[in-house]
C-alpha cells in the first residue's frame, strides 16, 4: 500500500508537466478509441466473410496498443518492473556512451533528477536514433498492413473504407509528437503508400470497384493534415515548456545568487565558516547533490613562479551523493591543480535500474586571483547526462564572488594584524621613552647613592656612624638590585610588544643585542658562542615566515632563561650557545648558579610540585609550549657544575 501511495505522489502535478504529457495522453486515447471503433465495426458486419482475418487483425492491433501503452514513458512510474525495461535502459545508456565516444553531435537533453523532457514521447524511447527509427517504422508498417487487409471489410476496399483507417492514422500522430514536422510527414507518407497499394493492388478475393478520385484524395490527405496539426501542437507545447523552464531557471538563479550574495556580505570574519555557509547555499542554488570547496593555502604566498606550489588548506563539503561509485574528489582536485583547467565528466552507473539516475555528472572549476590558484569548486549530481552550461555559469558567478569575499577577509585580517603591530610598537616606544628612562635614572641614582654611602662608611672613624651608614648602604644595594630587575623586566615588556625579526636583522644579531643589554643592566658577564652558519632567506615567503617563527621562539626562550638566572639562580657567569644544525636551530643557556634541587637531571612539569624549583613554573611552561608549538624539543637539566642548562631544539 505504501508503494502505491509513493508512486501516486510522484505523478507530476504542476501544470507545465501535465502539458508536456498531453501529447502522449492524446495519442493513447486516439489509438484505444479507434481500436474500439474498429472492433464495433467488425462485430456489426452481418455475414462476416472472413471471421478469422477479422479476429487476427483485432488481436494484432490489440497487442500492439497494449505493448505501446505499457511501455510508454508516461507509465514507467506505475510499471517499473516490466520484463525487458531494464534491458531497454541499458540500451539507452550504451547508445549514449557510443554517441559520446564517436563525437557525433546528436545527444539527449541533459536532465537532472528534478527535470523532465519538454515533450514526453508517445512510444518507448531508447535514446538511440537507429533503435527509435526501427520502433516508429515498425509501428507504421503494422498500422499500414492492418489498414490494407482491413479493406476486406469496407467499401471502398482501401483507405477510408477500412475499419482500421483511423487507427492507422495514429502512427502519424506518434511520429509528429516525437519528430515534429519531418517525422510526422514521413510517417504519413509511409502510411499513404499502403493506401495507394490497396487502391491499385487490392487484396485477393476483394471484388474490384471503380476507383473514386474523391475517396482516394480523402484517404491520402487525412494523415498528412493530422500530422501537421500534431506537429504544430507539439511545437507550441515544447516552446511553452522551454520558455517556462528558462523563466524558472532564471528566477532560481537570481534567488540563488541573492542568497549566496547575502551569505557573503553577512559580515562573516572566519574563512572556514564562510566556506561552510557558501557551500550549502551554492549547492541548493545550483540543485547539486554534492558540492565541495577546497581553499588553496599557498594561493597568495611567494613571488617566485618556480617555487609556487599550491596546496589544499581546507576542504568543505556540503550534501552527499547516494552512489556506489568510489569518491574521486581528491583525485580530481589534484588533476585540476596540476592542469589548471576545468574538469567535466559523466560516469554511467552500471546496473542502475532507475531511468532517473543513469549516471554521475561531475564539474570541477578552478578560480584564480592575480595568476594564483585560489579555490577549487567541485559539483556532483545524479543525472541522465552531463551538466549544462547553465550549471557552469552558476558556479563561475558564485565562485568569483566567493573569491572576492575570501580575499576581503584576508585583507581585513592583515589590516588588523598590522594595526595591532603598530599599536604594540607605539606602546613599546612610550615605555622606552617614559617608564624605562625613569627606571634607568632611578637605577643610576640608587647605584651612585649606594657607592657614596659605602665610601662614607669606610672613611668614617666613628663606630656609631658606621653602624648607621652600613645598614643604609645595604638598603641602597638592595634598591640597586631591585631597580635593575625592574629595568630588565621593563625592557622585557618592550621586547614582547614590538616586532622582533624585521628588516635585515638576523637571529644572531638580535641575540647579540639582547645579551649585551642584559649585561649592561644585570652586571653579569655572558659568553655568546655561535656554531654553524645561519640560513639565508631564499625568497620563499612561506619558508621566511617559518624562520621568523623559529627566531621569535628562540629569542623568547633565551629572554625567559636569562631572567630566571638573574632573579633566582644567584649566578655569576652565563653561557649562551646558538647552534645552526641541519634542519633545525638549537639554543642553550647555561649558568653557574644554585642549580636544581631535584635528583633527576631532566625537568618534568608532571612532577613539579614534588620538588623545590629554582625556576619559575609559569616561565618554564611558557618556554616548553613555545618549543612544542613549532614541533621542537625543550629540556631543563643540570649543568656541568651546580648550575642549570636550558636547551631548546626547533626545526626550521
Amino acid at each position: 500500500m505504501s508503494r502505491v501511495v509513493n508512486t501516486v505522489k510522484k505523478i507530476p502535478q504542476r501544470a507545465s508537466r501535465r502539458l508536456r504529457n498531453t501529447p502522449s495522453y492524446f495519442f493513447l486515447l486516439w489509438r484505444w478509441v479507434t481500436w474500439l471503433l474498429a472492433l464495433i465495426t467488425l462485430v456489426s458486419i452481418g455475414g462476416q466473410p472472413l471471421p478469422w482475418l477479422a479476429t487476427l487483425l483485432l488481436v494484432i492491433t490489440f497487442l500492439q496498443t497494449l505493448v505501446v501503452t505499457l511501455y510508454a514513458p508516461i507509465f514507467q512510474l506505475f510499471l517499473p518492473d516490466l520484463p525487458g525495461r531494464n534491458k531497454l535502459l541499458q540500451l539507452r545508456q550504451r547508445a549514449s556512451r557510443k554517441l559520446h565516444l564517436s563525437g557525433k553531435r546528436w545527444r539527449p537533453r541533459p536532465l537532472a533528477v528534478d527535470e523532465e523532457p519538454d515533450i514526453i514521447t508517445p512510444l518507448a524511447s531508447t535514446r538511440n536514433p537507429y533503435w527509435d527509427f526501427a520502433i516508429y517504422s515498425l509501428d507504421v508498417i503494422i498500422c499500414g498492413m492492418v489498414t490494407y487487409y482491413g479493406g476486406y471489410f469496407g467499401v471502398p476496399h482501401f483507405g477510408v473504407g477500412s475499419p482500421f483507417y483511423r487507427y492507422g492514422i495514429s502512427t502519424a500522430l506518434a511520429a509528429a509528437f516525437t519528430y515534429r514536422y519531418r517525422g510526422g510527414l514521413t510517417a504519413a507518407l509511409g502510411y499513404d503508400l499502403f493506401i495507394l497499394f490497396g487502391a491499385f493492388f487490392p487484396p485477393t478475393q476483394v471484388p474490384y470497384d471503380a476507383l473514386s478520385a474523391r475517396d482516394l484524395a480523402g484517404s491520402l490527405l487525412d494523415a498528412p493534415v493530422i500530422a501537421i496539426l500534431a506537429a504544430y501542437l507539439a511545437t507550441l507545447l515544447e516552446s511553452y515548456s522551454r520558455s517556462k523552464r528558462r523563466e524558472q531557471d532564471n528566477v532560481r538563479l537570481q534567488i540563488a545568487l541573492r542568497r549566496v550574495g547575502e551569505t557573503l556580505i553577512e559580515g562573516v570574519s572566519d574563512r572556514v565558516h564562510l566556506l561552510q555557509l557558501s557551500a550549502e547555499q551554492m549547492r541548493k542554488g545550483g540543485h547539486f547533490e554534492r558540492l565541495i570547496i577546497a581553499l588553496i593555502g599557498n594561493a597568495s604566498q611567494g613571488k617566485n613562479d618556480n617555487d609556487y606550489a599550491p596546496e589544499i588548506e581546507n576542504c568543505i563539503e556540503s550534501g552527499f551523493l547516494a552512489s556506489t561509485l568510489p569518491d574521486r574528489s581528491q583525485t580530481l582536485f589534484e588533476h585540476v591543480i596540476q592542469s589548471g583547467e576545468k574538469y567535466r565528466d559523466f560516469e554511467a552507473l552500471t546496473g542502475e535500474g532507475s531511468e532517473h539516475a543513469p549516471g554521475i555528472a561531475r564539474l570541477y572549476l578552478p578560480f584564480f586571483r592575480e595568476g594564483r590558484l585560489y579555490i577549487l569548486i567541485g559539483a556532483e549530481s545524479t543525472r541522465q547526462t552531463p551538466f549544462e552550461d547553465k550549471q557552469e555559469m552558476f558556479l563561475s558567478t558564485t565562485g568569483s564572488q566567493l573569491v572576492v569575499a575570501l580575499e576581503n577577509i584576508r585583507l581585513t585580517e592583515q589590516s588588523k594584524e598590522l594595526a595591532a603591530l603598530a599599536e604594540r610598537g607605539r606602546i613599546a616606544r612610550e615605555i622606552h621613552d617614559g617608564v624605562a628612562q625613569l627606571v634607568y635614572m632611578l637605577s643610576l641614582n640608587a647605584e651612585t647613592s649606594a657607592a657614596q654611602a659605602h665610601r662614607i662608611a669606610e672613611a668614617s672613624e666613628d663606630e656609631e656612624d658606621k653602624e648607621v651608614l652600613i645598614p643604609l648602604a645595604q638598603r641602597l644595594d638592595s634598591l640597586v638590585t631591585i631597580s635593575k630587575q625592574a629595568l630588565w623586566e621593563t625592557r622585557q615588556y618592550m621586547f614582547t610588544l614590538k616586532p622582533l625579526i624585521s628588516g635585515n636583522m638576523t637571529l644572531t644579531q638580535m641575540l647579540t643585542s639582547q645579551l649585551r643589554e642584559f649585561e649592561a643592566i644585570s652586571g653579569l658577564p655572558v659568553q655568546f658562542e655561535v656554531e654553524g652558519d645561519e640560513e639565508a632567506a631564499n625568497g620563499d615567503r612561506r619558508h621566511t615566515q617559518k624562520m621568523a617563527q623559529v627566531g621569535t621562539a628562540v629569542f623568547r626562550i633565551t629572554q625567559e632563561a636569562l631572567t630566571n638566572a638573574y632573579k633566582h639562580a644567584e649566578a655569576t657567569q652565563l653561557h649562551v650557545y646558538l647552534r645552526y644544525l641541519t634542519g633545525s636551530v638549537e639554543v642553550e643557556i647555561c649558568d653557574n648558579g644554585k642549580g636544581l634541587k631535584a635528583e633527576d637531571n631532566k625537568y618534568a612539569l608532571a612532577i613539579a610540585e614534588e620538588r623545590q624549583r629554582i625556576y619559575s613554573g609559569h616561565g618554564i611552561r611558557g618556554m616548553r609550549e613555545r618549543a612544542e608549538e613549532l614541533g621542537g624539543i625543550f629540556e631543563v637539566k643540570r649543568g656541568t657544575g651546580n648550575g642549570v642548562s636550558v636547551q631548546a631544539t626547533l626545526p626550521n
